[in-house]
């Protein structure tokens, strides 16, 4: 890097630290980097790391572990060694979401960081890494999409968001307290950030990839979010997984207390009990002599108590009491003459809580009605932030999100038929929210269902509108790898070659075969009758030597249960960014039950089960039409080889639709109207 920068705030010297980073942009050759905070123009680079381009990291004493990305989308991890700037390759990941930052929370020695989450679109999620092999462990998912995390010396979590807006995080369940704007204008096209602690003296840093296209480093207030400009780092290259030395107090001081809990009274009473373990060392490797004090904190109220003369190493607990529920911080220190341990947090709430959402919420069809969606949970067990939930007084209310209706209120029931659905074929979604005497708890959205009148052949779905055919097909993952069929408004012009909307997959799983299915809405079919179905699809593969393979189905609702393939081969697609046709006939065979040519309703459905490492399998349209030859009975409307009231009822439900049907155009004139209808009162009363 150049030593060239400009800095706009004069640091004290008490405050300034030795930085570390990492230039990330591929044209400048990334390499780690030093600098101080008082002098931002230091930088300069110390070592690099050929195998992947960096993408986050943060430090754990004198080791830079990092997280980079190699031209086929392998995540790699490794690490820097500061005092030397060597490298070290730790574990090749392969097909993982990368990090886009990473901070080391040293209360509890675990690295920590955020990413895209892997299952809810639009948001982030934060986890922990291994860093013994740097595996990845999602722990929660974020209320929103946030670019930097860090953590200060006491476990506190923060967490910048896409908008700017600093956020106090809560590590057990991901809940966000906003702390307020912090004015930066990060650039729109990169979302690498990053920031850090002094975590001896509470500085939070950010290190920003500007508006300006420069990297930049602040001060952020952790009261307020307010951002201070410090100056441009180096040259203003893209810096991240910024980090800042820290060591644990040394010397005669006692080592931090262990094996802290706290644990609220289960009955909801408002106490708790606070266990821990002595240090039995000091900071300097030493047994303790004599007999240490311990302070315990109230973050929330900044009540504290002290206990005199404790044992180095022994056992201790202490039960502490609150005024009202709530989430409460206590920090515990130990003491001695030559001072004081490094402080240790615990948390939980205390009192009574609201309830937690529901377990596995979801709909389904009715297999006994199918114009009926049946919504199923699992009761809540614990309050929404871990604390005592009163189970007697809990209950349901639920609200029908597309139309927005509540169709049940204060059931005590985990199940609940919404048997009132709409007159026409319709996508629906519901949110079931807990609730009881202590209030009312978050609402969680079951998946979305398609119910309503069965469409009648022929039904041709075209693909490129989500409200005229896309919304009716459901998406199903029956290999559960993560990969599903994705509508996309605009997939096609994302790579240039043409505007085409449609459902795609994409099978870029290393392990499983595709096994992933759209299914179609309620459809009638008639016993006896020959049906074809028609799929128009293409595959996208510049590289020209894959190929995508799929098959058709029959479904009895919206999952494997009665799943029965069509045919005994699969459609083989090698023809990129062209569409085609592909069909497949089929009869329907009576089942022995009920009357003969009996009407009744069931699914379809096309299924990719191509081999993994592939492509992308796109579907433009789905049709099926009955192709049975025309009855032979003049005026038999509906096939059931006699003319009846039935075939008035069909050609009048042909005149109201639209749609021609040729059996219905009893006089041949090449139309469905009124003639027909008297043309066929006709027949009957010869």
């Amino acid at each position: 890097m150049v030593a060239a920068g400009l800095f706009f705030v004069a640091m004290s010297a008490s405050a300034q630290k030795t930085a570390y980073g990492y230039t990330m942009m591929p044209c400048t050759s990334p390499a780690m980097v030093r600098f101080t905070t008082d002098d931002l123009s230091s930088a300069t680079q110390m070592g690099t790391y050929s195998k992947a381009e960096p993408r986050s990291g943060a430090l754990v004493g004198s080791t830079l572990y990092m997280m980079g990305i190699d031209d086929d989308f392998n995540v790699w991890f490794y690490s820097m060694d500061t005092n030397t700037g060597e490298s070290q390759t730790i574990k090749k990941l392969g097909d993982e979401t990368i990090p886009g930052d990473m901070s080391y929370d040293y209360t509890t020695n675990t690295m920590y960081f955020i990413a895209n989450s892997p299952d809810v679109d639009g948001v982030s999620a934060i986890g922990t890494v291994n860093l013994e092999n740097g595996k990845m462990t999602f722990t929660h998912n974020l209320p929103r999409y946030c670019k930097a995390i860090a953590i200060n010396a006491r476990g506190e979590m923060y967490i910048l968001a896409n908008s700017g807006h600093l956020y106090k995080a809560n590590k057990g369940n991901g809940d966000l307290s906003l702390v307020g704007p912090t004015g930066v204008q990060f650039a729109s096209w990169w979302n690498f950030q990053s920031m850090e602690f002094d975590r001896e003296k509470g500085i939070l840093y950010l290190a920003a990839w500007t508006s300006d296209e420069k990297s930049v480093l602040y001060t952020l207030d952790t009261k307020t979010g307010n951002a201070t400009q410090l100056g441009i780092i180096g040259d203003g290259t893209h810096t991240i997984a910024l980090s800042i030395p820290f060591e644990p107090t040394s010397g005669s001081a006692p080592e931090r207390v262990t094996d802290a809990t706290i644990v609220a009274n289960p009955d909801g009473e408002l106490q708790a009990t606070i266990s821990w373990t002595n240090p039995i060392n000091d900071y300097d490797g030493n047994a303790l002599e004599g007999n240490i004090s311990i302070e315990i904190m109230n973050s929330v109220t900044g009540e504290k108590t002290t206990i005199e003369n404790c044992q180095p190493g022994a056992a201790m607990e202490q039960v502490v009491e609150v005024a009202e529920a709530g989430m409460y911080t206590y920090t515990l220190t130990a003491v001695n003459e030559a001072g004081a341990s490094l402080e240790q947090p615990v948390e939980a709430w205390i009192g009574h809580d609201i309830p937690s959402v529901v377990g596995n919420p979801k709909a389904v069809l009715n297999r006994t009605s199918l114009l009926v969606n049946d919504l199923l949970w699992d009761a809540p067990v614990t309050g929404a932030h871990g604390g005592f939930l009163d189970l007697k007084s809990l209950e349901y209310d639920i609200i029908r999100l597309n139309d927005n209706r509540v169709i049940a209120e204060g059931i005590t029931a985990t199940s609940f038929s919404d048997e009132n659905l709409l007159e026409d074929l319709t996508r629906y979604s519901y949110m079931i929210i807990a609730k009881s005497t202590d209030g009312i708890g978050e609402g969680i959205k079951t998946n979305d269902i398609v119910n309503g009148p069965a469409v009648k052949c022929p039904y041709v779905a075209p693909f490129n509108s989500w409200e005229e055919s896309g919304q009716y097909w459901t998406i199903l993952d029956a290999n559960g790898d993560g990969y599903p069929f994705v509508w996309y408004k605009d997939f096609m012009n994302m790579f240039g070659q043409g505007g085409d909307k449609c459902f795609y997959i994409y099978q870029k799983n290393d392990v499983f075969y595709a096994y992933d299915f759209i299914i179609s809405p309620p459809i009638e079919f008639q016993e006896g009758h020959e049906y074809k179905i028609t799929a128009n699809v293409s595959n996208d593969d510049i590289a020209g030597y894959r190929e995508e393979r799929f098959r058709f189905y029959t479904f009895a609702g919206y999952d494997m249960a009665g799943a029965v393939p069509l045919g005994n081969e699969a459609f083989t697609v090698k023809h990129h960014g062209e569409f085609r046709d592909y069909s497949f006939t089929f009869t329907v065979e009576d089942d022995g039950q009920g009357a003969d040519n009996e009407r009744f309703v069931s699914f379809i459905a096309l299924c990719c089960c191509s081999q993994y490492d592939m492509g992308m399998l796109l579907v433009n349209s789905m049709a099926i039409e009955d192709i049975t030859p025309s009855t032979t009975v003049r005026g038999d409307v509906n096939g059931d080889g006699e003319v009846n009231i039935a075939d008035i009822n069909a050609v009048i439900d042909a005149i109201i639709s639209g749609k021609f049907n040729k059996n219905a155009d009893i006089n041949g004139d090449n139309e469905v109207n009124i003639a027909d209808i008297s043309e066929l009162i006709d027949i009957l009363l010869q």
